[in-house]
């Protein structure tokens, strides 16, 4: 058996599939069958999240959602859809409604390690996301790879409003709230290095259904993380070098999936946004 699944052509993609110009080279079936080779998790959210609505940090099914609110109710499945997760705003500025996987303390989604000569390694994550709303100074939102512990108040990964990043371990994508139809790519080593960013390469509509994603790939001698919209590759403009050290990129990491949504000043009841599906993988 093929330790590949067979996804067809980069451009034979339906709506809801994953995209095959990211994982037609991620060897699932391999990590399916020996997970000393890798880690493999797929999740539409079919399954459930949250079980209580009185507490303020729920937990369920391998994911820990937090709600600022103290209503985890702001975090759940949408009744006329087939395991689509809302974290939705109440109206509250500055309110955080947020999704991460394990129990918001532990990491298992290691970063590769910049400076590597030897680091062939795959890494790859996509997630299909849609936001309710691309008003400014509403609400944020950041989808992606992030340090554990960020499904927390004052923002997290975001600052407090959603307007910007903290300085705190990350890589995917965000929506700040004073642009907010531009889904920016971001990612951060904390401390050490400078927050980086890639403006205007991705531009959301409100209410529509996209895929944004990632993967390690090699180039010759060099090793790169690639981004991808829709399963189209965004251009080297986008890359990040870790060929050799890189102080701005996240080495060697243990990273959490993060979901979020900080609402802004003008935030409304029921913005948000909207989670289909989260997909990751890491070779070992």
């Amino acid at each position: 058996m093929s330790a590949f699944v067979r996804y067809g052509s980069d451009d034979a993609v339906v709506a809801r599939m994953p995209s095959p110009s990211i994982w037609n080279d991620c060897p699932v079936n391999d990590y399916l069958a020996d997970p000393s080779k890798g880690r493999h998790d797929f999740d539409d959210f079919t399954r459930g999240v949250i079980a209580h609505s009185t507490i303020v940090l729920g937990q369920e099914k391998g994911w820990t959602c937090f709600a600022e609110s103290g209503d985890v109710a702001d975090c759940a499945l949408q009744a006329d859809d087939d395991g689509v997760l809302l974290l939705q705003q109440d109206g509250t500025d500055a309110d955080v409604v947020a999704l991460t996987d394990g129990d918001n303390v532990m990491g298992a989604w290691k970063t590769p390690t910049a400076g590597n000569a030897n680091n062939k390694k795959g890494w790859w994550f996509e997630a299909r996301i849609k936001v309710v709303s691309i008003t400014d100074a509403d609400n944020g939102a950041f989808v992606g790879l992030c340090a554990p512990g960020e499904a927390k108040d004052a923002g997290g990964a975001m600052t407090a409003g959603g307007a910007g990043l903290s300085d705190v371990d990350y890589i995917g994508f965000a929506q700040l709230s004073g642009d907010a139809d531009d889904l920016i790519i971001a990612y951060n080593e904390a401390s050490a290095g400078t927050a980086q960013t890639s403006t205007g390469v991705i531009t959301l509509e409100a209410d529509t259904w996209v895929r944004v994603g990632f993967k390690v790939i090699t180039k010759g001698q060099g090793t790169y993380v690639q981004f991808y919209k829709d399963g189209a590759y965004l251009g080297a403009a986008t890359d990040i070098n870790i060929t050799g050290t890189n102080a701005n990129f996240p080495s060697a990491t243990d990273m959490a999936r993060l979901v979020s949504s900080v609402g802004e000043s003008g935030v409304d009841d029921g913005d948000g946004i909207y989670v289909d599906w989260v997909r990751v993988a890491t070779a070992l």
